[in-house]
């Protein structure tokens, strides 16, 4: 199931293959750049996930104790597409 519905989507089967989706704590949904994403957090892990086609999406893991979410954002966001 999509988490986003925007031209392209976060798609949470994928991303279930890295960590367990349904399990996390919260998901808030958001814009990185143009392309949709969502960060989930669960107890002191943190997985920033955003989708830039159909066959490409990134993922950040972290910890939010030791860097806070707006920094992971602010990386996220200078982030450029590999042409």
């Amino acid at each position: 199931m999509p988490v986003y519905e925007g031209t392209y989507q976060v798609y949470t089967e994928a991303l279930g293959v890295l960590f367990p989706v349904d399990s996390m704590d919260s998901c808030e949904e958001m814009m990185i750049q143009d392309w949709p994403g969502a960060l989930y957090k669960k107890d002191d892990t943190a997985f920033l996930c955003w989708t830039y086609s159909p066959e490409v999406t990134y993922v950040l893991e972290y910890t939010p104790s030791k860097i806070d979410d707006s920094e992971i954002i602010k990386m996220a966001e200078s982030a450029e597409p590999v042409k």
